[in-house]
């Protein structure tokens, strides 16, 4: 027995040791919500060069569109750390000259396909009613209301050029169709994963590729942002790895 401020405890009590903090995300675990992620666009911007490296312009635009909504905004740009936030910020204009070049006319469903694929990486790890997952279903289910009831009105679409009005008009039963399982139907990863593949398919039918030098010219510079990405990193961190700085 000992006494401490008068009063007896026991020294042989055992101390039950404090369990170490849970990550937000299991499958994003250095991500940080407010400010802009170091680990999240190293990986982006990889599937983005690996992307255009195959000639697949399509999941470029998904990989470079889940970057810049979820991941590089303006306000967790603003809100990111100095060394960190410099980094992001120049690349962040390198991607957007990407995003350009590969600019498709229906950038909305790109951004769905995009958001529901990124949905389910978070869901398989963290559950369907985690926050992360909850946002890229609020945001598709935006874009996709958007389309019908806006963008691609009755109004809206008289005045589009004759060849892509009735492509619309074609593709827009399969919109609502897709947009019905996203309202209505999204209880589990598995059905998250089949939205997702639908609203890639609509995507790549009505969106297209971009023409063969513009889709060389996006594959050189991706390949030069990603090399230099990692360079630029490294040299901000001292050398030092991810985890450590955020020791």
């Amino acid at each position: 027995m000992g006494i401490v401020g008068g009063n007896y405890t026991d020294v042989n009590e055992a101390v039950t040791p404090l369990e170490p903090a849970k990550p937000y995300s299991q499958y994003a675990p250095d991500m940080h919500v407010s400010v802009g992620c170091i680990p999240c666009t190293r990986a982006h911007l990889s599937a983005v060069s690996a992307a255009l490296k195959a000639g697949d312009a399509e999941t470029a635009r998904e990989e470079i569109s889940a970057l810049m909504e979820y991941d590089l905004t303006p306000e967790k740009l603003a809100a990111t750390p100095e060394k960190d936030r410099e980094v992001l910020a120049k690349y962040a204009e390198g991607i957007s000259a990407i995003q350009e070049k590969l600019a498709e006319p229906v950038p909305e469903l790109t951004a769905i396909a995009a958001a529901l694929k990124e949905a389910i990486r978070f869901a398989r790890a963290d559950g369907i009613e985690h926050p992360e997952v909850q946002l890229r279903l609020e945001r598709s289910e935006e874009h996709v209301n958007g389309l019908e009831r806006i963008r691609f009105a009755p109004e809206k679409l008289l005045r589009l050029e004759p060849e892509m009005r009735d492509e619309i008009k074609q593709v827009l039963p399969e919109i609502r169709e897709a947009r019905h399982k996203l309202v209505n139907g999204i209880v589990t990863p598995d059905d998250l994963e089949i939205a997702a593949a639908r609203f890639a398919e609509i995507s790549r039918k009505v969106n297209g590729d971009p023409d063969s030098e513009t889709l060389k010219l996006a594959q050189k510079e991706a390949a030069e942002l990603n090399s230099r990405f990692r360079q630029d990193v490294l040299k901000a961190w001292g050398g030092k790895s991810y985890e450590s700085t955020r020791q």
